[in-house]
This record gives structure tokens, sequence and C-alpha cells, in this order.
């Protein structure tokens, strides 16, 4: 068993849902076509955290890489993760980092904006991706977004960001940025009480469970029972399923093992989830006592799984019961076609 890489078998699957697969097709587009545009044009990508809004700038950033010409570097994408206190000044420093100036800490902001712009035009970047938006949520936003905005202006790029949903205030507060935004894409968690949701969050586990049988035997994901248990587990929140089967898989890793059982995913839970009071949201999962029961109580409490404490649990969309009886039956295959894609990771040989 090659460990170096069988630990990395998460990270290394991505399978694109319906929102993902939304989402790189629609910033695509805006890429596609904003050569020639008399408009730089901007979108966002806004939703919870953990809901897989920076894989979708990693999978974008991944299709379009630098390469060297033999008239210089081409860097059709920028892509900068903001700092938690966001000013012109730093974020022309991390720009100008990314496209290698060795000389990014050197000037003031004049000297390095100008050099931002200068130096995108040169490596002909497109597009800008930048991360976490949300920070630029402070007294100087305004400042700093009207950078941005001449900035993307300057070079014609598209500028693409992403972040949680306080995101639109960012954008709504400064009325020329707005302006040049399309309508924001939206990364929804998974709800269990909405027939698409679920079916497509069972046809994830399906794909996750192909992928990992492969190499340890382990209960089926994708089952009735199964997939309720990770959805209680994680919130429907594709960030909390990726933690909680790579945890599965690094304690399968170093205890030798071949097998990945019910007993050790309650404990790759309990390991993995940062928050004590997101575990007592609902009662182990994984518990062998755990009844797998889909109650509008039980979907209540799970749907404030990685919710800030300080926000009031939004009231779920719902088009199951409001009782506290148990759903409908649901299919326990989802016959959609979300397949596994592997990103720079062979088959190995299961364990011994």
């Amino acid at each position: 068993m090659k460990n170096k890489n069988l630990r990395n078998l998460i990270d290394h699957t991505l399978i694109p849902h319906t929102a993902f697969n939304s989402a790189i097709n629609r910033i695509e587009q805006c890429f596609r076509h904003s050569e020639g545009s008399s408009q730089a044009i901007s979108i966002a990508i806004i939703g919870e955290s953990r809901t897989g809004k920076t894989r979708v700038l990693e999978e974008f950033f991944s299709r379009h890489p630098a390469r060297r010409l033999t008239d210089g570097m081409h860097i059709p994408i920028l892509r900068v993760r903001t700092p938690s206190k966001p000013t012109t000044k730093g974020l022309a420093e991390l720009m100008l980092r990314a496209v290698g100036d060795p000389r990014a800490d050197k000037g003031g902001e004049q000297a390095r904006t100008a050099r931002v712009g200068d130096l995108l035009k040169a490596v002909g970047t497109k597009a800008i991706l930048i991360d976490e938006f949300q920070h630029f949520y402070n007294r100087d936003m305004l400042r700093v977004t009207d950078w941005l905005k001449n900035l993307v202006e300057d070079t014609n790029s598209v500028l693409v960001v992403a972040g949680l949903p306080i995101c639109t205030q960012v954008i709504g507060l400064n009325e020329q940025l707005k302006g040049r935004f399309l309508a924001p894409i939206s990364m929804p968690r998974f709800l269990w009480q909405i027939d698409d949701d679920r079916a497509e969050f069972i046809a994830i586990l399906e794909a996750f469970h192909a992928a990992l049988s492969e190499h340890f035997k382990l209960p089926e994901l994708d089952s009735e029972d199964m997939a309720f248990r990770c959805y209680c587990a994680t919130g429907g929140l594709m960030g909390y399923v990726s933690k909680l089967l790579r945890s599965s898989v690094w304690n399968a890793i170093d205890s030798n093992s071949n097998k990945i059982t019910l007993e050790d995913l309650d404990k790759a839970h309990l390991e993995s989830v940062w928050n004590p009071e997101e575990l007592s949201a609902v009662e182990r999962p994984f518990s062998r006592r755990f009844q797998t029961v889909p109650t509008q109580d039980i979907l209540d409490r799970v749907s404030t799984i990685g919710t800030a404490t300080e926000e009031a649990p939004k009231r779920p969309r719902s088009n199951g019961q409001r009782t506290g009886k148990p759903l409908a039956p649901m299919a326990t295959k989802s016959g959609r076609d979300v397949r596994a894609k592997r990103t720079g990771l062979e088959k190995q040989d299961a364990p011994v």
C-alpha cells in the first residue's frame, strides 16, 4: 500500500455535483466571452462555510494553468486569498507575489498598484479570483473595493470573488462595484427534506464509496441507513463530508487496516469536528443505537451544523412533513450521473 498517495485519496477525488458544475460553467462562460467586452465582468460565489466555494475556484484555476511561452510567462488566472484585514497596499503585494514579482513588498501603494496593472497585462491575465471575500467587510471596505474595481477595469479582467453571505453587503455598499456584478452563484448546503438535494447527496456518497472501496472494506455509504447517518454527521456540507472521510482513511492507514467500520466512522467523526456544540446537535450519528429515522426535529437540529454561533439558524427549505413523524421513504440509490474525478492519484492495491 502506497500510504503517501492513499492518504490524499479524498482530496484527490473530485465529485462535480449540480451546484459545483453550475458554478464552474458560469465562470467559464464569463471567462470565454470577456474578450473584447466593453466593461469588466464580475461575479460572486456565495454560500455558507464548507459548501465548496474554494473547491470551485481551485478547479477553475487548475483548468487554466500558467505556462512559459517563447515570449515569457503566461498567467491567465491570478488567484489570491483575502487577508484578515485587507488593505490596498497589502492586496497589491499579494497579487505581485502571485505573478512572481521578486520586489512584491517594495514601494508604496501607488507604485505597487501600477506594477500590478503592468504585470497582469504583461503576463496575459484574464481573470482575478479572490477567496474569503467576506474579509473586505471592514471600515475601509469602500476604499478597498474602489481600488479593486479600478484594477479590474484597468486590466479588463474577469473578477470572481467567493465568500460567506455577508459578501453581498460588501458589494452592495459600493454602488459602482455592484453595477458591475452579475447575479451571484449560490453554493447551498444539501437539505435532506428536499428530494433533489437528498438524491444528489446520496449520489455523492455513492461516488465516494466507489473510490474508497477500491482500497477498503466499508459500509455502503449510499445505503438508506448510512446516507442518513452521514447527513446527520455533516449537516449536508461537503467540506464536512470530506473531513469525516479523510480522517477515516488516515486512521485506517495508521492502524494498517483495510477496513473502515461503523465504529471507525464514529471515531473519525469525533476527531474531525472542531465545535463540541455541533457534536451535540445530533447524538453520535454513527453509534449503533442511533435511530436512523428522519424526523423534523432531527432535521432542524442538523441544519444548524456549521452555522456561526452568533447567527440564528436559518429556516430550512422543506417539501417534507413539518411534524416529528418520519418522512416518506426514499430510494437507497440515486441513479444520478455523479462520478468521482481523480486528479493526480493512480489506483493502488488495497492495503494488506
